[in-house]
């Protein structure tokens, strides 16, 4: 698999094409239609969008078809992404910039179950760890480093996008998100007691999660659809948010494949994402500074970009700034 490094610097020669209207606007999400973009998928439906001023059209993607990629070549006018991809982005010299930053924290979480004896990174000589690689192994390799384990003496195995090798036990501590791998061990009979987590965020080096961004020609030339996508899609985080259940029977509407209880699962736990950092300030959306040095860090450390990148050009609150003060607010759990 193709790293994202490699990816968009294949796509910086197309990046820099006129920033030209578009006969319909789109946002290319990081999936197929499912709860993890609810909030999306809800403003669509209810006309949200329209009513803030942009048609705007949802499409899916896959493992191989990258938003970062897409909205560098002008083929989708927005992009679900995060941080590290846009900092990759820009140390290539595709100008993307990040508008609304959703998670405050990462989508993943790294699992092993309580026999295994692993309690911590620490403990990690001499066990096993499924990871995703393209670009996605990097935040455990940070976390070694971190707790100053070698990783020559940890075994470290490509994973596929489903759960059946850990659940046989071909290695003791798998890399899930959230909101879809994390479900399915739930489902799977496993409860949070029964699991030990290893939390990025303990180490110093979590890589935060589901933002949106755009590239610098289209804020340029039309900011008033991207005011339009980030009033909209607020709007409609905080409506699923507030109903999972109504919100995971939308979703079913465009993915009829899915399972409500699944759907209200993973709308959950994007809430979970999301309640962190400046979300629990009362300011849902907004960009914390302070999470991108940790993530151009982590990407330098690992090799993913050869220097750094000028940090502040990489994101804007300017948006946010200007959206409904009604809809800079979710309800998150107690702590």
């Amino acid at each position: 698999m193709k790293t994202l490094k490699t990816i968009m610097a294949a796509a910086a020669s197309l990046a820099l094409l006129s920033g030209a209207a578009r006969a319909e606007d789109s946002m290319r999400l990081e999936w197929v239609m499912q709860g993890q973009f609810a909030g999306p998928i809800l403003a669509l439906d209810k006309g949200y969008y329209k009513d803030a001023g942009i048609d705007l059209k949802l499409e899916p993607a896959g493992p191989d078809l990258k938003p970062a990629v897409t909205v560098a070549q002008g083929t989708d006018t927005f992009g679900i992404g995060h941080p590290n991809q846009v900092i990759t982005a820009r140390a290539n010299e595709v100008p993307l910039v990040t508008v609304l930053q959703l998670g405050q924290k990462s989508a993943t979480t790294y699992i092993a179950r309580k026999d295994t004896g692993i309690k911590r990174v620490e403990d990690m000589p001499g066990h096993s760890v499924g990871l995703w690689f393209g670009g996605d192994e990097h935040e455990f390799m940070a976390m070694l480093a971190s707790a100053k384990v070698d990783p020559a003496k940890v075994k470290i195995i490509p994973q596929g996008f489903d759960i059946v090798a850990w659940l046989n036990k071909d290695y003791e501590v798998m890399q899930v998100t959230r909101y879809n791998e994390l479900q399915l061990v739930y489902d799977a009979g496993y409860k949070p007691e029964d699991l030990v987590f290893l939390e990025p965020g303990d180490y110093g080096v979590a890589m935060i999660n589901t933002g949106v961004f755009v590239r610098e020609d289209t804020i340029k030339a039309h900011p008033e659809k991207v005011q339009a996508m980030v009033d909209a899609t607020l709007r409609g985080w905080q409506e699923a948010l507030a109903d999972p259940a109504a919100a995971a029977k939308i979703v079913l509407k465009y993915n009829a494949e899915l399972t409500e209880a699944g759907q209200v699962a993973q709308i959950k736990a994007m809430g979970d994402i999301m309640c962190a950092g400046p979300t629990l300030k009362g300011e849902f959306g907004k960009t914390d500074p302070a999470t991108w040095p940790v993530i151009e860090k982590v990407l330098l450390d690992t090799k993913q970009i050869e220097k750094p990148v000028k940090l502040e050009d990489g994101y804007t609150n300017a948006f946010w700034d200007k959206a409904p003060a009604a809809y800079k607010t979710i309800a998150c759990p107690a702590k």
